[in-house]
């Protein structure tokens, strides 16, 4: 009898520890970390448990968060803004997708299940997330996109980097620092045509080039992706053109590519490059004072701040405007140049 006892005693402790350890870790739950759960916060990003946390927000509102991915700098201080901003008024529930589209579907999905109050969204592609706006609209959730328009969908407002305006402060330094002695510069623009931000930023330099320096040549206009995509075809673009100006790109990836490219060549005496984004690397190469020149400076934590204002006004009834700008700036080694300061 004791045996039998001392036996039962045994397995109730280990299924009560056994409890504990899977409740306590990721994956483990059936609810794997960054899966946009709610009560996922950024207090306890590991915490998966579904069905312990679907009430963890207690009186605070409850924010869902998709971000493409926090592997880069720019998103994680969008991160920073939004948490920045929320402080104890909200409690917000952060997915990274890792820019895996059906993954930021789910997520979505997800927030919509569990009934958050208002879903922030930095779309992985701005076609395919829409079902996951539909979604979000039938169960009446606002949704606040930020950096990345969805073509289609119901959404309050878009918040964003004054893409368009950043293309044009581009343009308007460069003509004025880098190009004024070459009334036929050659141009060089490495895009992303499945970016529409890339686009807006390539048409606003375009824009100022027809009014104010028409004789400009564009020789090159490449798309690509990641900053060993955008050397390789920068690699191609200088065996190409033996004259090259200035190089501008929508993105830090391709601005350092393109620099990278140069390097190699060794054509860093005959070119310059401004990037967009200004990443603590695009900083420290234009400190060196060499051919990277400059990079339009987005303010980041500004556009997540901005996300969490506009909750807040669409919570309490408010319509919000349909685009929501943020202002940009040139990022030199001599300081930051405003829109004010290249009238």
């Amino acid at each position: 009898m004791k045996k039998k006892v001392l036996l039962a005693l045994t397995l109730a402790t280990a299924l009560v520890l056994g409890g504990c350890g899977s409740a306590g870790s990721a994956g483990e739950s059936g609810a794997p970390a960054g899966d946009g759960t709610v009560g996922e916060t950024s207090e306890n990003p590991d915490n998966g448990d579904a069905e312990a946390q679907e009430t963890s927000g207690g009186d605070k509102k409850v924010i869902g968060v998709s971000l493409m991915t926090l592997q880069y700098e720019f998103f994680q201080d969008v991160k920073a803004g939004i948490e920045e901003a929320a402080g104890d008024e909200y409690e917000i529930v952060f997915n990274d997708p890792a820019l895996d589209m059906q993954k930021q579907i789910d997520a979505v999905e997800n927030f919509c299940s569990q009934g958050v109050d208002a879903i922030i969204l930095n779309a992985v592609d701005g076609s395919g997330i829409v079902p996951a706006l539909e979604t979000a609209e039938e169960k009446g959730i606002p949704v606040i996109t930020v950096d990345m328009k969805p073509e289609s969908g119901t959404f309050e407002t878009y918040i964003g980097s004054d893409n368009f305006l950043g293309g044009e402060l581009a343009a308007k330094w460069a003509l004025k620092n880098l190009l004024q002695d070459k009334e036929n510069a050659k141009v060089v623009f490495l895009t992303n045509p499945l970016s529409s931000a890339a686009i807006e930023r390539i048409d606003g330099f375009k824009a100022v080039l027809a009014e104010s320096a028409p004789n400009v040549e564009v020789v090159a206009e490449q798309g690509a992706d990641t900053r060993e995509t955008f050397m390789s075809t920068m690699e191609d673009i200088l065996m190409a053109n033996p004259e090259i100006d200035l190089v501008f790109s929508y993105s830090a990836q391709g601005g350092l590519g393109a620099y990278d490219a140069i390097q190699a060549a060794g054509r860093e005496g005959e070119i310059s490059v401004i990037g967009f984004d200004a990443s603590a690397e695009e900083q420290d190469v234009i400190a060196e004072d060499g051919c990277y020149k400059g990079s339009i400076m987005q303010f980041p934590k500004e556009l997540g701040k901005t996300c969490v204002e506009s909750v807040t006004k669409v919570l309490n009834g408010e319509t919000l405007e349909a685009e929501i700008g943020v202002e940009v700036g040139v990022y030199t080694k001599d300081g930051i140049i405003y829109a004010a300061d290249l009238q």
